[in-house]
C-alpha cells in the first residue's frame, strides 16, 4: 500500500514536471554547444540551476576534463561549482566557473544559481531553478589553416566577446529516484564578424533530461541505472545511459553508453564522508575507434555541513528524532 502511494506520488509530480517542460520547449530549440561530462550525474548544476542545494550540504565539484587524447588542441574543460542551501531556509545558491578551450576557440563562463525547494511530502522534494550568466570568448580565426589565403572572413581574430544568458530548470528527488528539466542557456550566444558581417560562431540552446533510479539487491549492495539526453535540433540528439553499482557506500563502479558512439568507463570512491573521487574514461567504439585515443575526466566533491545549521524541512525524515538518529536519517540525493 505504501509503495502504491509512493509511486501516485511520483507520477502526480512528473505530471506537473512535464507541465513546465511544455513551458521551456515552447520557443524553437537548435544545436547546442554545452559542456559534455560522463560524470554529470554527480555534478548536475552544470546543466541544471535547480541541482542548487539538493545535496543538503555545502557541497564543492572541481572537475578537469581532457577530450580526446592524442589529437591536436583536442578540447578540454576545467570547472568548479559551489552550492549551498540558505540556513533555516527552502532556498538555495550556487555558482560555477567554467573554462573551455578547442582549436581556436577559448570560452570561459560565469553562473549565479538560486534554487527554491518544495516538500511534496514526506518522501518527496521538487527543487525550481534559475541562472544568470556571463559568456566569454575569445577566437584565433587567424591561425587556422583556410582553403583560400587572405580569406577576409578569418584575417582577424574575435576577442573579449561578452553575451550574457540565463536559465531554467526543475529537479524531482525522493531517496531512490530522481528526474530533471532544464534548458542551461535559454539564449542562442552569437559571435560575427563585424568588417564581413558573417556569423563566425553561434551556441545554440537545448534541452537537458536526466533520470536515474537506486535499488538495493542487499543492504550492501545497489545498482543504479541512469540516464541523460540532450534534445537538439540543429544537431543529432544525444542520450547517455548508464549502470552504476555501489558496495558498501564505499565506491561506485560502473559504465556509460553514448549515442555519439562512445564508452565510457565510471568509477567513484567515497574518500570519507566529506569527499569523493571520481574518474571516467571515455572511448570510442565502431567506426570511430581510432578518434583520438580516450578522453579522461576527474573530479573532486567536497560536501560539510559544517557551514550550515540544521534543517529538518529539507530532509525526507520528518519526523522527531533524537539527534544521533537524526544524524544517521537519509539527507540529501546523494546518499543514493
Amino acid at each position: 500500500m505504501l509503495r502504491s502511494k509512493s509511486i501516485q506520488s511520483i507520477v502526480k509530480a512528473l505530471k506537473q514536471v512535464l507541465c513546465l517542460l511544455v513551458i521551456l520547449v515552447s520557443t524553437q530549440l537548435a544545436a547546442q554547444s554545452d559542456m559534455l561530462s560522463s560524470q554529470y550525474m554527480n555534478s548536475q548544476l552544470l546543466i541544471n540551476p535547480a541541482y542548487a542545494g539538493v545535496r543538503n550540504s555545502f557541497s564543492v565539484n572541481i572537475l578537469s576534463r581532457q577530450q580526446w587524447m592524442g589529437i591536436k588542441d583536442a578540447p578540454t574543460t576545467y570547472a568548479v561549482n559551489v552550492h549551498s542551501p540558505l540556513n533555516k531556509r527552502m532556498a538555495s545558491i550556487g555558482g560555477s566557473l567554467i573554462n573551455y578551450q578547442s582549436g581556436p576557440l577559448q570560452h570561459n563562463e560565469v553562473t549565479a544559481v538560486y534554487s527554491y525547494l518544495i516538500r511534496i511530502n514526506h518522501n518527496m522534494f521538487l527543487s525550481m531553478g534559475l541562472s544568470a550568466k556571463l559568456n566569454h570568448y575569445n577566437i584565433g580565426l587567424s591561425s587556422l589553416d583556410v582553403i583560400e589565403d587572405n580569406d577576409p572572413s578569418f584575417a582577424q581574430n574575435l576577442e573579449n566577446g561578452l553575451k550574457p544568458n540565463f536559465g531554467t530548470g526543475v529537479f524531482l528527488y525522493s531517496p531512490q529516484f530522481y528526474f530533471g528539466v532544464s534548458m542551461p542557456q535559454v539564449l542562442n550566444n552569437e559571435l560575427s564578424n563585424e568588417e564581413t558581417g558573417g556569423a563566425t560562431y553561434i551556441q545554440y540552446r537545448s534541452i537537458y533530461l536526466a533520470s536515474g533510479y537506486a535499488f538495493g539487491l542487499n543492504k550492501n549492495v545497489f545498482f543504479k541505472p541512469s540516464f541523460l539526453a540532450r534534445i537538439r535540433s540543429e544537431a543529432s540528439h544525444v542520450f547517455d545511459i548508464n549502470l552504476q553499482m555501489l558496495y558498501k557506500n564505499l565506491f561506485w563502479i560502473g559504465a556509460s553508453y553514448r549515442t555519439n558512439s562512445t564508452m565510457a568507463a565510471l568509477f567513484n570512491i567515497q574518500v570519507s564522508r566529506s569527499l569523493g573521487f571520481c574518474y571516467s574514461y571515455d572511448f570510442s567504439i565502431g567506426e570511430r575507434t581510432n578518434f583520438g585515443v580516450g578522453s579522461h575526466e576527474v573530479s573532486l566533491i567536497i560536501d560539510s555541513n559544517s557551514f550550515i545549521k540544521r534543517n529538518r524541512d529539507r530532509r525526507f525524515n520528518r519526523k522527531k528524532v533524537t539527534k544521533k538518529q537524526e544524524d544517521k536519517a537519509v539527507q540529501s540525493i546523494r546518499y543514493f
